[in-house]
């Protein structure tokens, strides 16, 4: 209950699991599910829902063997091959305790143990099936704490008991108006009439300020009755003479229209211009309490998602799509920069909804796209119209910039409102900051509601982590996309994500063919969009610079990526240093690239044993602190971090044996071969692990051979290269065995492999035919011929990273300055 703890005797350091989500939210589910014993299936599904049974089989048992390790012998227990539970003897959990104190009727020693939500602010990635559950099981423990509490009230014989135990279980459920007027009338039944009316004011604020409602008829109607009785004392006639003028009073209230919020704002749907201003004085007030300081550019405007008041949450996605095409229509006047709607989501995804607007996640969406002006704004439902509400506020200090005129419409036709708004927004924001300017009228036309939805589902999928490697959630994505591009052939937005799904998928023959039909839309494009399209023609045709000039134009981080892509680490790092791993995830996978291109491994080290402080379960960090150490030659170090990588799960393809394997050729460029064997040695325990099933594979075969490769095992590898090379062709199997015979002195063959390799490079693999050529020719001595070819792989679009450093083939090139000056970069 409360915020996680753990205590163990004997002194043993909980903090290896209270650092690793995955471990203590497993260790929690064990300890706080109903039932003494979980399924093992069940376990996968919350955890590692997005692996394959037998990968999330072995997660579990890794978790399960190292909770055994910290917990000591007996705690874990298991019934049959199925089932895990923790032994209640020797494990002891408040949730436990406090549920079997509820069913014993020992209601005040449960409340003593109710010290609140159930791993308050505790969130495992990745695990959303586990946050559901938790989500589920907070409801149901904190109800039944209320319930506690309210018996405890109700059978109180000390007034002073009964008001406490009262206020105790509406602090469980504030907005639970039934229960308000239950702790009203049992607190004017001991005498406290005073502290009734507290609770009644407490809560109208409440309902004002969250959900924007005023409190029932009836609970208005009782809190004058109890008023009356304050003011005519405790007169018997008088009282019976209030109560019945208050019950009068309460006959009268009109009763509102379905469909209408009951008395909730100075504003009504339909009633004239004017009194939106009433109403955006009071959102406005709310922002007052922003402060982004001088960071924020104020020609920088970022739309916040539109929030629905409608009280129908099937309305959702208007908000989103009024965002998204406010934001379209500013990238038609070039007095500010706008912020894309796609990079925005790339910066905080979990601010893209209309749920995230209020004005703690509006300055956080301003301060994590660098944004001085914000865009936000709700709309409202009135039977079948609906009206949109916008602002322009100053994010540096929370100042009313503008209010926009309300815009509405029938809810029939949710397109030509959003439309309406768009135009009326981009006049406003035009004429805030270049008064010379007319209201500009933006091209097209907003998408339908029914291809809007489709593309935000499509967009959730995307984004959802790891979606960028998750193959089976990026073809979901892709599928939503393409719906919406059926239902809305002029909705550009769909089109461009179609094309990035397809780059995800590595489909490049289909990302081009769908690029290709965005050119003849380019006229109707904003700036932006047509910023985004020269880079998708440039990235698939493996143009790095042309794709470098248009992510600089486009603009955020993405140059930064690109400038690493085109071997200009120190501009990557100056676009990149201030990304925040919880923020730009992989952004700041790009930044610790970036640092050791540079040679900066003590920098690189230091980020990344913070990034394993933010996430200590993932994988890709484990590998940059992995690269860090090794290259600074901090040897035990590394093989320790290998040992924990057996814990973690796997992540976007990488799993322990190829965080070994890297981590060996990290080792071996500088200069600590035997260290780089000893992580070979775990890497191939690792792999001699795996189920019979995988083993088999060709994919698995492969690994195998080329850790026994760079364990200068040539023999065992070439046999089995040998055998891949009699299936489908491979280019990476053909490459091998001409380095293979490169590495034997069979000249005469390693030049034959090579030449066979031209031509098979598939799409998308830029350059890696001759990327193998130039290997075979480093091995072979040629060391100018290398470079040129080297040259000119990575002319064909290959992608710098920090393997060209480590490629063990071009070892004959170390000292060679033109190598050596082809490394450094031109950034």
């Amino acid at each position: 209950m409360g915020t996680a703890d753990l205590q163990a005797p004997g002194g043993t350091d909980p903090r290896s699991v209270i650092a690793r989500p995955k471990l203590l939210g497993l260790l929690s589910f064990l300890a706080a599910a109903p039932g003494a014993f979980q399924r093992r299936d069940t376990l996968t599904g919350l955890f590692w829902g997005e692996l394959s049974q037998e990968r999330a089989r072995g997660a579990l048992r890794q978790s399960l063997y190292y909770l055994r390790q910290f917990l000591g012998e007996g705690v874990v227990v298991t019934r049959g091959d199925e089932e895990v539970g923790l032994d209640g003897d020797l494990f002891w959990c408040d949730v436990a305790a406090f549920e079997g104190a509820v069913d014993r009727g020992a209601q005040e020693e449960a409340l003593e143990l109710y010290s609140g939500d159930l791993l308050q602010g505790f969130y495992v990635p990745g695990a959303p099936g586990f946050e559901r559950w938790l989500d589920e099981r907070r409801d149901e423990l904190r109800e039944r704490a209320r319930v506690a509490a309210w018996e405890l009230a109700q059978g109180a014989e000390n007034p002073a008991n009964a008001a406490r135990w009262a206020r105790r279980a509406l602090k469980l459920a504030p907005l639970d108006e039934e229960l308000v007027r239950q702790v009203i009338e049992l607190l004017a039944g001991v005498g406290d009439r005073s502290g009734a009316v507290r609770e009644y004011d407490a809560f109208a604020s409440r309902m004002a300020e969250e959900l924007e409602l005023e409190p029932a008829p009836e609970t208005r109607a009782l809190i004058e009755a109890i008023r009356s009785r304050e003011l005519v004392g405790d007169d018997p006639a008088a009282m019976a003479a209030a109560s019945a003028e208050s019950a009068a009073a309460s006959a009268v209230v009109p009763a509102e229209p379905a469909g209408r919020l009951v008395g909730t704002r100075p504003f009504r749907l339909g009633l004239i211009a004017g009194a939106a201003l009433v109403v955006g004085l009071g959102i406005v007030w709310a922002f007052s309490s922003m402060g982004g300081g001088p960071g924020l550019d104020p020609t920088r405007v970022v739309v916040a998602a539109f929030e629905n008041r409608t009280g129908d949450p099937e309305l959702d996605p208007l908000g989103r799509m009024a965002a998204d095409w406010v934001t379209e229509g500013l990238g038609w006047i070039d007095v500010v920069d706008v912020v894309p709607s796609t990079s925005g989501l790339t910066a905080r995804p979990d601010l893209a909804d209309a749920a995230s607007s209020g004005p703690a996640d509006i300055q956080a969406l301003a301060e994590a796209t660098r944004a001085g002006t914000v865009v936000a704004g709700a709309y409202y439902r009135s039977g079948t119209n609906i009206e949109f509400q916008a602002q322009v506020v100053d994010a540096r200090n929370g100042e009313l910039l503008t209010a926009v005129a309300p815009v509405g419409g029938s809810i029939e036709f949710p397109g030509a409102v959003v439309d309406s708004l768009r135009r009326r927004v981009v006049g406003t924001v035009a004429r805030v900051f270049d008064s010379r300017l007319a209201d500009p009228s933006a091209g097209g036309e907003p998408p339908s509601l029914e291809a809007y939805r489709e593309y935000l589902e499509g967009r959730d999928h995307f984004y959802r982590e790891p979606a960028q490697m998750h193959q089976a959630q990026m073809r979901q994505a892709l599928t939503f996309f393409q719906r919406a591009v059926a239902l809305d052939s002029t909705f550009l937005e769909p089109r461009f994500f179609v094309v990035l799904a397809h780059v995800n998928l590595g489909e490049w023959q289909a990302a081009d063919s769908n690029a290709q039909l965005l050119v003849p839309h380019r006229p109707r494009m904003t700036a932006a969009q047509g910023h985004l399209l020269d880079y998708l023609l440039a990235h698939l045709r493996g143009d790095r610079r042309a794709a470098l000039e248009a992510t600089r134009a486009y603009g955020g981080l993405d140059a930064g990526v690109e400038a690493l892509r085109a071997n200009r680490p120190r501009e990557a790092i100056d676009i990149l240093a201030s990304v925040d791993i919880a923020d730009f995830y992989y952004k700041w996978l790009d930044l610790m690239q970036a640092y050791h291109a540079v040679g900066d491994y003590r920098r690189e080290l230091r980020e990344a044993e913070g990034g394993r402080g933010v996430f200590p379960d993932r994988m890709r960090v484990l590998n940059a602190e992995v690269r860090a150490l090794a290259a600074l030659g901090r040897v035990d170090e590394v093989m320790q971090r290998l040992d924990e990588s057996v814990l973690l799960p796997p992540e976007d393809g990488l799993v322990p044996g190829y965080l070994m394997k890297r981590a060996a050729a990290e080792l071996r460029a500088h200069g600590h071969r035997e260290a780089s064997f000893e992580a070979l040695d775990r890497a191939f325990e690792w792999l001699r692990s795996r189920p019979a099933e995988e083993a088999e594979s060709g994919f698995h075969r492969f690994e195998v051979a080329e850790a026994l490769y760079m364990r200068e095992r040539w023999d065992d590898a070439r046999m089995i290269f040998e055998e891949l090379a009699e299936g489908p062709p491979h280019i990476n199997v053909q490459g091998f065995l001409g380095v293979l015979a490169a590495r034997r002195g069979d000249r005469e063959t390693a030049l034959a492999i090579g030449e066979g390799l031209t031509g098979m490079a598939a799409p998308g693999d830029f350059g890696r035919d001759v990327y193998w050529q130039a290997c075979i020719a480093s091995l072979l001595g040629d060391r100018e011929r290398a470079m040129a070819l080297l040259s000119e792989a990575y002319a064909r679009g290959r992608l710098f990273s920090v393997l060209l450093h480590r490629d063990m083939d071009l070892e004959p090139l170390h000292d060679y300055p033109p190598f050596e000056d082809f490394l450094r970069g031109d950034g």
